[in-house]
């Protein structure tokens, strides 16, 4: 059994190689704005489907009308179609909102479906690694990389990713799974929240970092310094620089924190049960919907599904509905409101945290879960 597993490493073109990737990415954007508008038209006049297909045949004729479209590796032009399909998939099923036309700061990334050399080993694909060990490109040439970490498994896609001011490389890894062995003497139910960012059921409790509430201040600072300058000049242009790096702080600690948290968690239990929350639902609630998005539970539930994996363990996602209301030592449901952080159950006398008590609900429901998989199998 294999998967799938992204390493991401910072690189450090030249400017002229900014300058060159900066027009890539800008030619595939409008690549992607115009394939959207084509499909749209299509469809509103005559109700006919623009199929990926479709828009790499009318590439092909745009590559003779516009020469300067040939100055981009085939790959990453090809796969803007590709994406466009996904978004499309995304909205009919429901998962996200109908496409929009991409602006400058929505499309950072190249995506070259192969990379290395071709199977002949005597020619490269668009990106491989040059005998130095740097990046190479034809047209970019030699273009310096951080290997802080050795790439393990076998290299299936490659991404060139702008951040800010910085670039990244990004490759998507294919590797062997380890086989699953977990224990269920070392399984652990995980509640997250606000007050407190995780609660484990053997008491165990991880403080909230709130790193966007933290630099909430600098921000609101800093916004009120642009609004002061004049759009377009050099001191505005500085100002929005300042308030990008400090959302790419906010970020890159958010990040660094998830990462250490799930990479502890999945070293120490191998089986995690986990509320599977409902997010999107849940931040369009104006009055929680900042503190939801500052705390990352989506990308905390996705780091700990592949680190899982990557170990042998296994993540359990269970209903959250009533485990915070439900006696984790009778069963009986005790309503209470969001205010109050103590369960106490009349029936049975529990007293419990809140959340250590939803927490042993998570893992009682994540076992049951696992009891019934294997009756089934």
């Amino acid at each position: 059994m294999t998967m799938l597993l992204s390493q991401k490493y910072e690189i450090f073109p030249t400017q002229e190689q900014k300058e060159m990737l900066e027009r890539w990415l800008q030619y595939c954007r409008q690549t992607y704005n115009s394939a959207l508008l084509d499909k749209q038209r299509k469809y509103k006049e005559n109700k006919q489907s623009y199929t990926r297909s479709d828009m790499q045949k009318q590439q092909a004729i745009d590559k003779k009308r516009y020469p300067f479209l040939k100055e981009v590796p085939s790959q990453p032009l090809q796969e803007v179609f590709l994406r466009l399909k996904k978004a499309y998939d995304g909205f009919f099923r429901g998962d996200a909102n109908y496409p929009k036309m991409k602006k400058y700061k929505e499309y950072n990334s190249l995506t070259f479906t192969q990379f290395g050399c071709k199977p002949n080993g005597k020619h490269r694909y668009a990106m491989s690694f040059a005998d130095n060990g740097k990046l190479y490109n034809k047209r970019l040439g030699e273009i310096d990389i951080l290997l802080h970490r050795s790439i393990e498994g076998t290299i299936k896609q490659f991404i060139i990713k702008r951040q800010s001011k910085r670039w990244y490389a990004i490759f998507s890894v294919e590797r062997q799974a380890v086989p699953s062995s977990f224990v269920m003497e070392h399984a652990i139910g995980i509640d997250v929240g606000l007050n407190k960012y995780a609660v484990l059921s053997n008491e165990m409790s991880v403080e909230n970092p709130r790193f966007l509430r933290q630099k909430e201040k600098q921000l609101k600072k800093a916004q009120r310094n642009l609004s002061k300058k004049k759009k377009g000049s050099a001191n505005y242009n500085q100002q929005v620089e300042r308030i990008r790096n400090l959302h790419e702080k906010v970020a890159n600690q958010r990040k660094d924190f998830l990462h250490k948290l799930s990479y502890y968690l999945t070293q120490m239990y191998s089986v995690i049960c986990m509320g599977n929350l409902d997010i999107r639902n849940m931040v369009r609630n104006r009055k929680v919907s900042k503190s939801i998005s500052d705390v990352g539970w989506g990308a905390f539930r996705n780091m700990l599904s592949y680190k899982c994996e990557k170990v042998g363990g296994l993540l359990v996602k269970v209903d959250p509905a009533y485990t915070s209301q439900d006696c984790s030592g009778c069963g009986n449901r005790v309503k209470k409101s969001l205010s109050i952080r103590t369960h106490i159950c009349a029936k049975c006398g529990t007293v419990l945290d809140r959340d250590h008590n939803a927490s042993l609900n998570i893992l009682r429901k994540g076992l049951e879960q696992l009891c019934v998989r294997a009756a089934e199998d």
